[in-house]
């Protein structure tokens, strides 16, 4: 029986694994678009729509959008923080890094993180 179990979950492991990535990717590039609009709206069709309060498409990442929440929750201080440097970057033509969880087949993601550098 212990031997059954260990099996059952070396295969679940290994099914887990063969799946197509749902996690965090890197994207860098001018920022072409950037814009913040009110709670509620979103972003994308309905088969692609993320809940976003601000939105930037990149030269890099044709076709794509990437956006994160604007709330008034713990979350604030740093994506207020990510919006300043996302202004700075449209502002200066500066060159962004993002990460962002993007679904397998779907063309709008979620940032969680920007920088720069020189």
């Amino acid at each position: 029986m212990r031997s059954l179990c260990i099996v059952t979950t070396v295969f679940f492991i290994m099914a887990i694994c063969t799946l197509p990535a749902h996690g965090q990717v890197n994207a860098s590039g001018k920022v072409t678009l950037l814009r913040v609009h009110d709670v509620g709206t979103g972003y994308g069709p309905a088969n692609d729509f993320i809940d976003v309060e601000v939105v930037i498409w990149l030269d890099s990442q044709a076709g794509k959008a990437f956006g994160f929440q604007l709330r008034n929750d713990a979350n604030l201080p740093a994506r207020q923080g990510m919006l300043d440097l996302l202004r700075d970057a449209f502002e200066h033509n500066w060159t962004v890094s993002i990460d962002h969880m993007t679904a397998p087949g779907k063309s709008n993601g979620v940032i969680i993180r920007t920088w720069i550098t020189k």
